[in-house]
């Protein structure tokens, strides 16, 4: 026999969660599936970066309104806290400084606590970093990063409180239509009947619309991660950065620990089949990067390693949104490794959208699948360098590369 609900969400990373979440709050009979167990994908081995430095003001708007909840976890959602408050800087070359300080403007006219820094500022700030190679910094005194465990977590539990049915090891296998309008899904467990579907699969995602007809503009690639332990130098912890002179993030973890990102290329993989561990290499080139900018992390050891994946579109920024021609069909997937931030904005908007027609909390029409037919872009006016793991490789099958961190 056949369930029924309002809204079917299929993806149990963060923003399913938050999705999930944001629909029981408002009354909205809602059923969350997860083929695996919650944040058994991306989300889980997130590093979870809280910060709102975004070079366009879409991306920039879902994160500011995320802050609060991140910020207030223990008020808004009960259970333990989930912010870390470190403080965040964001790096550029020379090339790019006044347009870093264009952006610290933008950012600032939203609300968002926020300066442009001097290299010799930044030094004054953190004395063990390396600025020789700095044009200037961005300094947002109130970030940070959260847990990414306990934050899906927390929203599984509101939501189940307020009635959401959440169904771990229940995989999607179709999603039901008649004619243009979507009718439900197809599941593991049997057939849930529901005049709404949203997408939030991340990795997945691509082949799941695949297999029910719809062309995303977007790839599933790795991510990969180092984990060091700090030297006795930097027994206390740093701040979260992200270099975009080099093309990658590291930010402090308990423990004594540091989590870098490292530059990967490997696209087009699959998530069901692709190892956790990483490759040799990668923990090298994790030591040479944070190295450079840290010096005295020389002394560091590694801690550990690990392989993640997301959903990258074709301009490197999230697909959020309705999908002309399959009436009740949503997508909010494809967040190119920046989706954990603006989560619970992501929640809000796509519920609004759901059930009063348009995204209210944050305008999100920028980020519809539509914009790739039409030569729209997320983009602002005043990139950063490339990030190295944004770049198509041969053959360039997913569009042009994007800009920005």
């Amino acid at each position: 026999m056949s369930q029924t609900a309002d809204v079917v969400v299929v993806g149990g990373g963060v923003n399913g969660a938050s999705i999930a979440y944001a629909l029981a709050a408002r009354g909205v009979n809602v059923v969350l599936l997860e083929k695996g167990a919650l944040a058994s994908g991306a989300s889980g081995r997130s590093s979870a970066l809280v910060r709102m430095h975004y070079t366009n003001e879409w991306d920039a708007r879902l994160a500011w309104a995320s802050f609060p909840v991140f910020k207030h976890w223990a008020e808004l959602m009960g259970g333990p806290p989930v912010f870390s408050h470190t403080g965040f800087v964001n790096v550029v070359g020379p090339a790019y400084a006044d347009n870093l300080r264009l952006n610290v403007e933008m950012l600032q006219g939203l609300g968002v606590n926020t300066t442009a820094l001097t290299a010799a500022e930044l030094k004054e700030l953190q004395p063990f970093v390396n600025v020789d190679d700095i044009g200037a910094a961005a300094y947002e005194p109130d970030s940070g990063y959260a847990n990414p465990a306990e934050t899906v977590e927390g929203f599984r539990r509101r939501a189940t409180e307020l009635g959401a049915r959440v169904l771990q090891w229940t995989a999607v296998t179709g999603v039901v239509r008649r004619e243009s309008r979507v009718t439900g899904v197809d599941t593991s467990a049997g057939r849930i009947d529901a005049g709404c579907v949203i997408v939030a699969a991340g990795a997945w995602s691509t082949r799941l619309c695949r297999e029910f007809g719809l062309a995303l503009p977007a790839r599933p690639k790795a991510i990969d991660t180092v984990a060091v332990t700090r030297p006795p130098e930097l027994r206390n912890a740093h701040m979260v950065f992200i270099d975009n002179v080099q093309g990658n993030y590291f930010r402090p973890e308990a423990g004594g620990l540091t989590l870098a990102g490292v530059p990967c290329q490997e696209w087009d993989i699959d998530p069901d089949t692709l190892p956790t561990g990483l490759p040799p290499q990668a923990s090298d080139i994790g030591a040479r990067l944070l190295m450079h900018r840290i010096p005295v992390m020389e002394r560091a050891t590694l801690a550990r390693g690990y392989r993640a994946f997301d959903g990258y579109s074709a301009d490197r920024h999230a697909i959020l949104g309705g999908v002309d021609g399959l009436d009740g069909l949503f997508l909010a997937t494809a967040f190119s490794g920046s989706g954990f931030k603006i989560a619970p904005a992501v929640g809000l908007c796509m519920a609004e959208l759901v059930t009063e027609g348009r995204a209210k909390t944050v305008d999100i029409e920028a980020f519809n699948i539509r914009r790739f037919a039409q030569g729209r872009t997320v983009e602002g006016a005043h990139p950063y360098a490339v990030r190295p793991d944004y770049i198509d490789p041969p053959p360039a099958r997913a569009g042009s590369r994007a800009t920005g961190t």
